[in-house]
């Protein structure tokens, strides 16, 4: 039902369009009929499919979002964060196709697949909005507001046989290379591929012996996001002014300032400011979380910074949190006027992707014992993975937001005020930027002190 949806609401105004995806349906399900045969086997391939497995693997990959954002606050505890759920559970979801056995029952939960579903679930989740973004591109039905791409990649040894179920499903995400004649440029290639699709952001992914004549196998996600903001800040009225750290200050920061009507919240559950800054189009926005002030009481006299762990606790492991940050994500936040104080800054990090998964309960798949055998025709050994890389680069300014990451795994409620509220992130705050039309949290961050607090400031 939900397809007939799509083409009623997304592509009604022209014909052409119509018979695009009236096509790319036809493919969709024969598509995901004969890949989902070989990829679960006849004894797991449902005949039957929930009306609404869209919605709850939509549900899923926000739970996963909620659930790394958790894990990694624990191991980074005192710098900043910034990755992309997107991009690794896009990279996951490739390894998960790839598993079998224990490997891949480890995977689904971290991936937090509904118990009842089979892979094929999935896989025809991952089919449905691979042909929506491949009949956007033939449509040319892209957004003129802001730029979002999202590639995955596979490279698999030649020496190996495909399941050709697996050739119909990646078609030509899914590269045969010889990495035993020239490992360095098989690497340098990765490289070049995430660099180019994060147009620069992101070079020297893989670093050097990340490949070798013994791989057999990498598996990539790169996504680029660059947006306007609606609402553009004036440089004339960006000034330095202390950020707070630890309820200390930590240096002088470029502080982007304006008043006007926004979106904004007080939240007693979760006991912090919403602040919601759209990007043109206003399908994507910058979600910013502030808790208390440093040295402020809350009602049950948190200070920050537990006020800052105490709020990750509740977005991302509470019942009545989650429940509540997931709805001001999907039905928005009340209008008002706001005088927004906001760090200029920008970051680029790595993430500890092996100490995530071992979190989460999938550090096995970079072992030896992994069971990465869903790739192949039936008889061949097992593929297999080492390592895993995961960086990410966003650039906050007055004009905007610009974000890019990688990922690799590879061998080896409060009453309206009379004045305007004001909202001055000159603390540690939590911050998304959330595609709401696809209701997925694309990045995701922890800004807890200016980078290079103790050098020279980024921004004069």
């Amino acid at each position: 039902m939900f397809l007939l949806n799509v083409f009623v609401t997304s592509f009604e105004s022209k014909m052409f369009q119509r018979i695009i995806v009236v096509c790319g349906i036809i493919a969709f399900f024969s598509c995901s009929s004969v890949t989902s045969q070989c990829l679960t086997g006849d004894a797991d391939n449902p005949t039957t499919m929930d009306v609404d497995f869209k919605q709850k693997l939509t549900q899923a990959r926000l739970d996963f979002a909620l659930d790394t954002l958790r894990r990694v606050s624990q191991f980074e505890g005192v710098d900043n964060v910034f990755y992309s759920p997107h991009s690794l559970h896009e990279a996951l979801t490739l390894a998960y196709f790839a598993a079998r056995g224990t490997t891949e029952e480890s995977l689904k939960r971290a991936l937090h697949v509904p118990e009842t579903y089979s892979k094929t679930y999935v896989q025809r989740f991952y089919d449905f909005e691979n042909m929506l973004r491949r009949i956007s591109r033939m449509s040319g039905n892209s957004s003129a507001d802001y730029e979002f791409s999202s590639v995955n990649k596979l490279w698999v040894t030649q020496e190996r046989k495909i399941r050709e179920c697996m050739l119909d499903l990646f078609g030509t995400q899914l590269e045969h290379v010889d990495f035993k004649k020239d490992p360095e440029a098989i690497r340098q290639m990765i490289n070049n591929w995430a660099s180019n699709e994060t147009k620069g952001h992101i070079n020297d992914l893989l670093p050097i012996g990340g490949v070798t004549e013994d791989s057999d196998l990498v598996l990539a996600n790169a996504v680029y996001f660059k947006g306007l903001w609606k609402s553009k800040f004036d440089p004339l009225n960006s000034k330095k002014d202390n950020f707070y750290s630890n309820g200390s200050r930590t240096s002088l920061v470029t502080f982007m300032r304006q008043k006007g009507t926004f979106s904004h919240v007080v939240s007693e559950e979760l006991k912090t400011h919403i602040l919601q800054l759209p990007y043109k189009g206003e399908d994507l926005s910058m979600y910013i979380l502030l808790p208390p002030f440093a040295g402020a009481r809350t009602s049950d006299s948190e200070r920050t910074p537990e006020g800052l762990t105490q709020l990750i606790e509740r977005i991302t492991n509470t019942e009545a949190g989650i429940a509540e940050l997931k709805q001001f994500l999907e039905e928005g936040l009340p209008p008002r006027e706001v005088s927004v104080s906001l760090p200029k800054f920008k970051i680029d990090k790595e993430l500890a992707v092996g100490h995530l998964l071992n979190a989460m309960g999938a550090g096995d798949i970079m072992t030896s014992n992994a069971d990465l055998r869903g790739l192949l025709a039936d008889g061949e050994p097992s593929l297999h993975l080492g390592d895993a890389v995961h960086r990410a680069v966003v650039d906050v300014t007055e004009e905007g937001t610009t974000a890019a990451a990688a990922t690799a795994l590879f061998s080896f409620r409060s009453s309206r005020p009379a004045e305007p509220e004001v909202f001055n992130a000159n603390h540690p705050f939590v911050y998304f930027i959330y595609d709401r039309p696809a209701r997925s949290i694309l990045f995701a961050g922890i800004y807890r002190t200016p980078p290079n607090a103790n050098a020279n400031p980024s921004y004069s």
